[in-house]
């Protein structure tokens, strides 16, 4: 956990994660895990065979799609080795459960992007003014994208990408879904720009799984009452 906690403080900060941070989370936790390992009945050492696959082959599969970062990759591929089973049907798989809960936390991060630009608005901002966009693009961008100074954006491309573009001298909304480099593109005639923020996702990873390590798969819980009727 405080290897982890440290992965996840630099993945918020600057959104990078030195690759030593994985050797010594693995090493760190080889002795007990191996401890626990060998405790283990057989459907549990299943579970967490499956478990490891299922972080290794997701995680790669995501950041071959663009999906996510390296550092994502290596954040769930790790807790697949390091994470045990527990009781629940989703808190068996170890990787599984965390990235459901990473999922589920990360699913505020729209939340507050709206929050913050309906506050905008409501101060009377006129955040579209001179770019061209239909009322469900609007919408969309109110979920997905922050207004922000240019110099900030230019000062920290390492959080956010450009979701603007001027075509035939016209400010549109672009929307991208994955991370990877940016093509260079003109920044539009403006003092501030519609940037979308690179999601934290190791610290979303680091919080699943502390909330695996203490109740499980926060989906086992929520679909528990149901389940029950």
């Amino acid at each position: 956990m405080a290897v982890l906690g440290y992965a996840a403080y630099s993945d918020f900060r600057t959104r990078e994660v030195d690759d030593a941070v994985w050797v010594v989370l693995c090493a760190a936790s080889a002795p007990f895990v191996a401890s626990k390992l060998i405790e283990m009945e057989k459907g549990a050492l299943v579970a967490y065979a499956l478990s490891a696959y299922l972080a290794f082959a997701a995680g790669f599969a995501l950041s071959a799609l663009g999906a996510w970062g390296w550092a994502d990759f290596l954040a769930l591929a790790c807790i697949g080795l390091v994470a045990l089973p527990r009781e629940g049907a989703l808190s068996l798989i170890p990787s599984l459960s965390t990235l459901i809960n990473a999922l589920l936390m990360s699913s505020v991060y729209p939340v507050l992007l709206f929050a913050e630009n309906v506050s905008r608005l409501a101060k009377g901002e006129r955040v579209f003014e001179g770019v061209e966009a239909s009322a469900p693009l609007r919408a969309l961008a109110l979920f997905t994208l922050r207004y922000v100074p240019v110099q900030e954006y230019l000062k920290r491309k390492s959080f956010y990408s450009l979701a603007e573009r001027v075509e035939g001298g016209k400010r549109r909304l672009v929307f991208k879904v994955g991370v990877g480099d940016e093509t260079p593109a003109a920044l539009p005639p403006a003092d501030r720009v519609w940037v979308s923020p690179h999601v934290p996702f190791v610290t979303m990873l680091a919080l699943g799984y502390a909330l695996h390590v203490t109740v499980g798969c926060l989906l086992d819980h929520l679909l528990a009452p149901l389940l029950l009727r």
